[in-house]
């Protein structure tokens, strides 16, 4: 489920192998403007193109959803690079839950950090989501810690955070929805994974996701993601501006944008 400022997006999907086929999709445009800057702002509105794109989806499907994936947007994004490395018995093979471990070790140590950072300001903060950096075996950079054996394994992460206010309201809309939140990531981290295949991120590839309410942005360098950012400046300042010039209320001003791409002249 993609919950963004002026659409709500639900995909149905299985993986088939290492490829993921999607089944169905539905999306619903909000009825009033219930989001600005990729925030909730009117809960219940919310809820209820929420309720609609489930309901759609599962009458097409002929079953019932219950759990479900959220990729989130957020005006006050802040990000942390941490590094940690952890000794390890030279005898064992590392595995899927070593290699989990460390990575939940770097994220507690991102938020911790955070928490120094933002002594001074009130907002409590919550971690939506990381990418890994980089992964090290001895001190040296490594493509996959599975299966390998050293006396040291290490990894580096960019742990991304959003305030309280803003995860508390999605959580919220999901509960009222009647869903429960099975993971919960960010919009730019989804994007990415989706967009730029692990082969073209040896490249400098800058992603940008013009929405609505939100600019994300994803960069990539030598095979990693190594920075996000999040900017509440996007396709809505445009409709303001119409909506200003025009004297047109909100709707009015979005339809006049959306037609421009078509005609330059409208009535």
């Amino acid at each position: 489920l993609d919950i963004g400022t002026r659409t709500i997006v639900g995909l149905v999907g299985t993986f088939c192998g290492e490829e993921f086929k999607i089944i169905a999709f539905q999306v619903e445009e909000h009825k009033k403007r219930a989001m600005y800057d990729g925030q909730v702002h009117d809960i219940k509105l919310v809820a209820d193109t929420v309720i609609k794109v489930k309901e759609t989806l599962e009458s097409r499907l002929g079953t019932r959803f219950e759990k479900v994936s959220v990729a989130a947007a957020g005006r006050s994004l802040k990000t942390s690079k941490v590094e940690v490395t952890r000794q390890i018995d030279p005898l064992t093979y590392i595995d899927k839950d070593m290699i989990a471990s460390l990575e939940i070790e770097a994220v507690q140590k991102a938020q911790k950090e955070m928490k120094i950072r933002n002594s001074f300001d009130d907002e409590e903060l919550y971690c939506v989501g990381y990418a890994v950096t980089n992964y090290y075996l001895n001190g040296t950079i490594i493509g996959s810690l599975e299966g390998q054996r050293g006396n040291t394994m290490g990894v580096e992460v960019i742990a991304t955070f959003l305030p309280k206010l803003v995860v508390d309201s999605l959580n919220t809309v999901i509960k009222q929805s009647g869903l429960s939140i099975l993971n919960l990531t960010l919009e730019p981290i989804a994007a990415m994974d989706v967009a730029i295949q692990d082969s073209f991120k040896l490249l400098n590839i800058a992603l940008v996701d013009v929405g609505a309410g939100t600019s994300d942005i994803a960069i990539t360098k030598n095979g990693a993601v190594f920075a996000f950012a999040m900017i509440p400046t996007a396709g809505d300042e445009i409709t303001e501006k119409i909506a200003e010039a025009f004297l047109l209320d909100f709707n009015t001003a979005e339809k006049v944008k959306l037609s421009l791409s078509k005609k330059s002249d409208i009535k």
